[in-house]
């Protein structure tokens, strides 16, 4: 009879049990040599790039967070408007940007998403951190929110991801305040998802709105 003595890193070693019955018996093991093949490491200096739309159009159609036939603002809030990406490389986002062409609000508050999309319209989240920024002084404009702080890093295998704000708190800059609006045009090639209420279930449209990422991707 023999036995066999094993562990990880040592080469296996098989004895007769006689051996073992011997006084002051040791059984040695020896180190096993991994011979492992090279590996390169490069460093892939990321390049600027930006996602969506950066541009105004001809300023002739806007997508408006509430129309001319809703009485009341205060009442609906968490209303969501966002546009659909697709992620060809591994990018980090360092800002959202997007041209307000029309603001009644002494000051907005807006909740920002990243969502998966499946089925053609968006799920999950996929950045879980709580993105709130505001709007003063009925600001219109090119607006920037700044993620750096945030580290939000987006890989290619996401493939398409819905970027949305969402309304989230509002104060009027007189007592008919109604209207936040941003630009957008026409499209057969991109995608704009809304939906009423946060709970609401998604709808989307040919919509391309000057709403863009600027991203650093590799």
């Amino acid at each position: 009879d023999v036995v066999t003595f094993s562990y990880v890193g040592y080469q296996s070693k098989t004895v007769a049990v006689s051996q073992l019955t011997l006084p002051n018996s040791i059984i040695e093991l020896t180190p096993l040599k991994n011979q492992l093949d090279e590996v390169v490491v490069k460093f892939v200096k990321p390049k600027p790039k930006v996602l969506g739309r950066n541009s105004k159009g001809l300023g002739l159609m806007h997508t408006n967070f509430y129309t001319y036939y809703e009485k009341n603002v205060d009442d609906r809030l968490s209303k969501e408007v966002g546009m659909k990406f697709t992620l060809k490389k591994d990018c980090k986002i360092n800002d959202l940007n997007f041209n307000i062409t029309s603001n009644e609000f002494s000051s907005l508050k807006f909740r920002l998403h990243f969502y998966k999309i499946e089925n053609g319209l968006p799920s999950n989240r996929i950045v879980e951190k709580d993105i709130v920024f505001e709007i003063k002084d009925e600001f219109k404009g090119w607006f920037k929110v700044d993620l750096k702080p945030y580290e939000i890093y987006l890989d290619k295998e996401t493939a398409d991801v819905a970027v949305t704000i969402q309304w989230v708190e509002s104060k009027k800059a007189n007592e008919k305040s109604k209207y936040f609006g941003i630009s957008t045009a026409k499209s057969i090639t991109e995608t704009s998802f809304y939906r009423e209420k946060a709970m609401d279930s998604w709808s989307k449209s040919g919509q391309s709105m000057s709403f863009y990422l600027n991203t650093m991707c590799r």
